[in-house]
């Protein structure tokens, strides 16, 4: 039977029996135990919101988008019928309709779409993963939602009423349609054929422009339990969306949203900056971070687990084993502080661990955001500070820090598209900005150097300022490059304008 949820921002949630199942299972239970924003928790306190509850939020969303657009479109296509100029496109438009069954899949993929996090949430699978990376170059690295694929299928084979479930539901197609469900939570359209049906893959994970309900619920989610403000308004949004073939690709479908509503998505990717540098990029948050990641590497040779085959599997290795992953949760931490054993690296995770509740944190030195972009800074970076002989990898490490609106130097606005109040059959992205109070950049990196040593931390910050200035002069230095090269395309331009060369002519101030 369905089941009411009374959540905090979305108010009251009722969710459809088979949803309910997969709740109620023990992959999806352990959602609860790992914190959404990480390291952040520690920071600011009232961020104790887990994974669990942003599952069941972005499942409520999807499917109030998902609705939307079949209300929309079926809305649309007996309307264009009436009209013999728009029989046509309403005929391709019908390729387009959404079953109830395709509901649903959208709704479990929403669910179903975290459900691959670890430890900490993106701690374990990008800064934990990096580092044993660079610890031992043949690491694979991975991604959640690889794991979430993988989880799906352990926990439908894991609980035979849930497989009944989807049997019942799905029928003898019951395997298709979970394949369909792992697609959407990757958001990989080009897995299909039926271009008319790849609005549903922007839904859950929108590889186009980057504005899904995965995004809307953790932006309002974190900003209720940070204790910010947001001025996005994701039901204003979605109440203006509809399926439409875009202007360029005219046989594939997009999520096409009212022109009006360019300065609300504005204030969508306003509201991310802002979460990043004020919360997720925290100069405190990412220090914990840091040092909950070397805790992690420490006791990866030492916090083991079987799995079904008998074999011991390393937390690095987990994700391979979806009978082992489905243990690992925040509370890795309290079994690392429990485990008794005298081992050197285990005891410099337990030390780890309790500096960072004594508040004894890694120490930001310094920091710096070059003009150009970052490539090979970091790395330079770290070799300019290990040619001081009194240093070592020990002692410090550099982060590179990225604040972007999700499309790294791209306006996302660019790749949304729009219909007008007087266009039925037309979309198109806006290239050109309305006006001059909106951003100009859409990416900033930074880098950071942290402390890990407080006995070598002043010839840290002695050699980190030397260094600082070589990586910004070099950044300087190919920034007036680029510069030069620009006027010279300049240059190029007018002179094949005029047909002459010589520098432009001064702009008229008053004509301004």
């Amino acid at each position: 039977m369905s089941k009411i949820f009374n959540d905090p921002i979305h108010g009251t949630i009722m969710l459809d029996p088979l949803l309910v199942k997969i709740i109620d299972t023990p992959q999806f239970q352990r959602l609860r135990n790992i914190k959404q924003l990480g390291g952040c928790y520690f920071v600011y306190p009232s961020a104790a919101h887990n994974r669990f509850e942003h599952s069941i939020g972005t499942c409520f969303l999807a499917s109030k988008l998902a609705h939307q657009l079949k209300e929309r479109l079926d809305q649309d296509i007996e309307r264009l019928e009436k009209h013999e100029e728009t029989k046509t496109y309403a005929k391709k438009l019908k390729k387009a309709k959404m079953t109830p069954k395709d509901l649903l899949c959208i709704e479990i993929a929403g669910l179903c779409h975290d459900i691959g996090h670890g430890p900490y949430s993106h701690l374990f699978d990008r800064l934990f993963n990096k580092a044993m990376k660079k610890k031992d170059p043949s690491t694979v690295e991975w991604q959640h939602e690889d794991v979430s694929s993988m989880m799906i299928d352990h926990m439908i084979a894991t609980n035979e009423d849930l497989k009944d479930a989807f049997v019942n539901k799905f029928d003898t197609d019951w395997e298709n349609r979970k394949k369909f469900i792992k697609d959407l939570i990757e958001g990989k359209k080009e897995k299909t054929d039926k271009k008319a049906r790849y609005y549903m893959y922007e839904i859950v994970a929108n590889k186009r422009n980057e504005i899904d309900v995965d995004k809307m619920d953790y932006f309002a989610r974190d900003c209720h339990g940070l204790g910010m403000k947001s001025n996005f308004d994701h039901l204003r949004y979605i109440s203006q969306c509809r399926v439409m073939f875009s202007s360029d690709k005219p046989d594939e479908t997009t999520i096409a949203v009212r022109d009006k509503e360019e300065y609300n998505l504005y204030e969508l990717f306003h509201t991310r900056i802002g979460l990043f540098r004020r919360a997720y990029y925290h100069k405190v948050t990412k220090a914990i971070e840091i040092m909950f990641t070397d805790v992690l590497v420490e006791a990866n040779d030492h916090l083991l687990f079987k799995n079904n085959s008998g074999h011991t599997v390393k937390m690095s290795e987990a994700w391979q084993h979806p009978e082992v992953y489905e243990k690992l949760t925040d509370s890795v931490f309290d079994e690392i502080l429990m485990k008794e054993d005298s081992n050197k690296q285990l005891e410099i995770a337990k030390e780890l661990i309790n500096n960072v509740y004594k508040r004894k944190l890694y120490s930001l030195v310094d920091e710096t955001s070059p003009v150009t972009k970052i490539e090979k800074q970091k790395e330079t970076m770290e070799t300019l500070l290990l040619e001081n002989t009194t240093l070592s990898e020990d002692d410090f490490t550099v982060q590179k820090v990225t604040y972007s609106c999700g499309m790294g130097p791209r306006n996302p606005i660019t790749s949304v598209y729009f219909y007008t109040k007087d266009n039925d059959t037309d979309c198109f992205p806006k290239q050109k900005k309305p006006s001059l109070f909106l951003p100009q950049i859409f990416e900033e990196e930074t880098l950071r150097v942290y402390s890990k040593n407080d006995a070598n931390i002043n010839v840290l910050k002695k050699e980190t300022a030397k260094c600082l200035i070589k990586v910004g002069l070099e950044s300087v230095k190919n920034s007036a490059i680029d510069s030069e090269h620009q006027g010279n395309a300049a240059s190029k331009r007018k002179l094949n304008a005029d047909g002459k060369s010589g520098p432009s002519k001064p702009i008229n101030k008053k004509s301004r």
